[in-house]
């Protein structure tokens, strides 16, 4: 006889977004990026959107940052990938102070994760406060000593209008609603302060070659997709005023020449150019080649153009509150 206790998972909750998340606009035009990955264009702002998502609650469960929420989320604690991101999260800070003309201060990092933009911070003198929904992440960065609220940033209790610089990395490309999340994050801010986001490039040269196989599309997962262009004019939609935009790619070590490559999209001629930089090294009984000195100055050369460009893996941009 069959198992009659035998179940079937239950259909994952999907909502639907009939508008521009950006600008509210309904006025979109729909089209398809490679296989069956359908999305809009909003005739008004130009941002595009998916036209449905999963409910966060079956997105955003315990382990979503330690790769446990099924086709969701990544698991971020192995050591080579905590060393990668420590790196970029000293690069973000270091682009903060540039643009800010701060060296110090107070910094609220809204879906801080697990910590690493706040450890970078705290580690050149600010004081940092982070708030992450998710319990599972937030537990793992109070381990690291660090000050975070496992709330949204509205039901947080912190106080508003009380901080130098709030920042959101990789966030809102999650959010509904861009003006409302926008909105609250300059809420927070003291006068004169600053807010920051950091988003996956739509514009990039990653999605451009890659199309449906961008790592940044992340189906029912990611709603909005900015651009160097469109995300200052969603910044500048709540009163904050652009004050830096970058394209970056993020490369440097501990990083191996094919995952440099990879976030390029450069191969062939490119490839030919870098190897004999980059020498071969053993690493967990495999052979994989490592940029030299030289090699990483070839590859930050291409980065830069691409930065330039507007066409690097995300946008970075700071944008001054009133």
């Amino acid at each position: 006889m069959p198992n009659k206790a035998a179940s079937t998972l239950a259909p994952m909750k999907i909502l639907e977004l009939p508008a521009c998340p950006a600008c509210g606009s309904s006025e979109l035009r729909g089209f398809e990026l490679g296989s069956g990955g359908q999305l809009r264009s909003c005739a008004s702002c130009e941002t595009v959107s998916a036209g449905e998502y999963a409910h966060p609650s079956e997105v955003y469960v315990d382990g979503y940052m330690f790769g446990e929420a099924g086709d969701f989320g990544l698991d971020v604690r192995h050591p080579i990938f905590q060393s990668y991101l420590a790196r970029v999260a000293r690069r973000r800070i270091q682009m903060i102070e540039r643009a800010t003309g701060l060296r110090s201060g107070s910094l609220l990092d809204v879906g801080s994760g697990t910590g690493e933009v706040l450890m970078a911070a705290r580690e050149r003198g600010w004081e940092v406060q982070g708030v992450e929904p998710e319990r599972t992440a937030a537990e793992m960065a109070q381990g690291r000593g660090l000050k975070v609220s496992i709330s949204p940033l509205e039901t947080s209790g912190l106080a508003e209008r009380s901080y130098d610089v709030v920042s959101a990395f990789h966030v809102l490309e999650h959010i509904p609603d861009s003006r409302s999340f926008l909105a609250a994050m300059r809420q927070w801010v003291r006068p004169g302060g600053f807010v920051v986001v950091e988003v996956p490039n739509w514009n990039s040269s990653q999605r451009r070659r890659l199309g449906s196989a961008w790592p940044g599309l992340r189906p029912l997962e990611h709603l909005v997709h900015f651009t160097p262009q469109t995300l200052p004019r969603a910044m500048r939609a709540v009163g904050l005023e652009p004050l830096l935009v970058r394209s970056p790619v993020y490369l440097g070590p501990p990083q191996s020449l094919e995952h440099a490559l990879n976030d390029l999209v450069r191969h062939g001629r490119y490839r030919r150019l870098v190897e004999p930089l980059s020498p071969v090294r053993a690493v967990n009984g495999r052979a994989e080649r490592f940029p030299s000195r030289v090699g990483w100055w070839v590859l930050r050369a291409t980065e830069a153009i691409y930065d330039r460009a507007g066409v690097g893996a995300v946008v970075f941009c700071v944008g001054a509150a009133s």
